[in-house]
């Protein structure tokens, strides 16, 4: 853990930015990166902010103490930034950024009397946030992100008030009284705000337009799927970046659906051979974005979520395995082997013994398996 000494302090009391958050009711779960906490009734924001990208995210809070869902956003921090935003209680989330100039300024100039009032950044886990997201850039987030600009960990759902005028138009003809009609019936269809869903790089399991011999070969050697989506990320460090992305919207923001983008990408990288020596830098830093990223699981995440079904014992396997027998040099080899023992010894995976799913996997030329 990295204590912030009094040089580093005094540079980020300096050049380091603040994020002003007015309004904020007491109670209200505020958090950036890996850190959060209850406002306090004099609560102003958030000083100290190393220049780069952090996930500011927040709840609000009933009367009797109970948080509602999670909801966060990414945003790029410069030195000596000030970012001030306002609590809307009608709504329970924040307005966007104040940006007049004006009304900026008079920010910037009482930045010292709101100082007392303002948390200093969590300096302590900063070296951990950035072994996370060390791979995610400007591209990555504005490629990924929400039209809302917002991570929401429930779902946000529109009702279709064309469906609910016709389903109270064929009420009114129906043979049954209405009273006795059941409330399914009489409630509007609801559907999900696209405007709130991640625009997440789509992993199908076989290129479209294939045959089965293709099918086939998609299914125990992911090649064609991987450089698919290469293309459609525009770099291995852009999907890199996405796994990085997708990891923290569900360690962080608490957002499901993000959980299974990050299996996806898992699945795909760790159950591809024939790109390995193609793609050798890829594979070197993915080994260590997983060794950060396992590290920061709890212990009982593994029972209730990943070894419910093994994926992880089974993915990973699949990757030391694809190493072990690929062209890559031996300096991957050896890394890749010492991420092996390492996992065995943390963990007590065994990665010598054959997962049960890992016989080969045949269609036929109508696609089935």
């Amino acid at each position: 853990m990295a204590e912030m000494n009094q040089a580093t302090a005094q540079h980020l009391f300096e050049d380091g930015a603040v994020l002003i958050l007015l309004d904020v009711p007491y109670g209200t779960e505020i958090g950036i990166n890996m850190n959060s906490w209850q406002a306090a009734e004099n609560f102003k924001g958030i000083k100290m902010i190393p220049p780069g990208l952090h996930f500011i995210y927040f709840s609000s809070c009933s009367s009797e103490g109970q948080l509602a869902s999670r909801t966060g956003f990414f945003r790029y921090f410069r030195e000596r930034e000030v970012v001030v935003r306002k609590w809307n209680s009608f709504v329970e989330t924040f307005d966007p950024e104040i940006t007049d100039e004006e009304e900026l300024n008079r920010f910037i100039q009482n930045k010292k009397e709101l100082d007392r009032y303002c948390g200093a950044f969590p300096y302590d886990s900063y070296k951990k946030w950035v072994s996370l997201s060390r791979h995610i850039t400007t591209e990555t987030t504005g490629r990924v992100l929400p039209t809302c600009g917002y991570i929401m960990s429930a779902t946000a759902l529109l009702s279709e008030c064309s469906n609910t005028a016709s389903r109270a138009s064929q009420s009114k003809s129906a043979s049954v009284p209405l009273n006795k009609m059941t409330a399914d019936n009489l409630m509007p269809e609801m559907k999900e705000n696209l405007d709130t869903v991640i625009n997440y790089t789509s992993i199908d399991r076989f290129i479209e337009g294939s045959d089965s011999a293709m099918i086939t070969k998609c299914a125990t050697d992911s090649e064609l799927i991987l450089n698919s989506v290469l293309e459609r990320c525009g770099s291995w460090q852009n999907v890199l970046a996405e796994l990085q992305w997708s990891f923290l919207c569900f360690l962080i923001g608490q957002h499901f659906d993000s959980f299974d983008q990050w299996k996806k990408l898992v699945a795909l990288l760790c159950g591809n051979q024939s790109s390995i020596y193609k793609y050798e830098d890829l594979y070197t830093e993915l080994i260590s974005v997983l060794h950060f990223q396992l590290k920061e699981l709890p212990e009982d995440f593994f029972v209730d979520i990943v070894s419910s079904n093994n994926f992880l014992t089974t993915t990973l396997h699949n990757l030391f395995a694809n190493i072990s027998e690929s062209t890559a040099s031996a300096g991957l080899k050896s890394r890749a082997q010492k991420f092996s023992d390492h996992l065995t010894k943390h963990f007590g995976w065994d990665f010598d013994l054959e997962p049960e799913d890992c016989e080969p996997v045949v269609v036929d030329e109508f696609g089935n398996y």
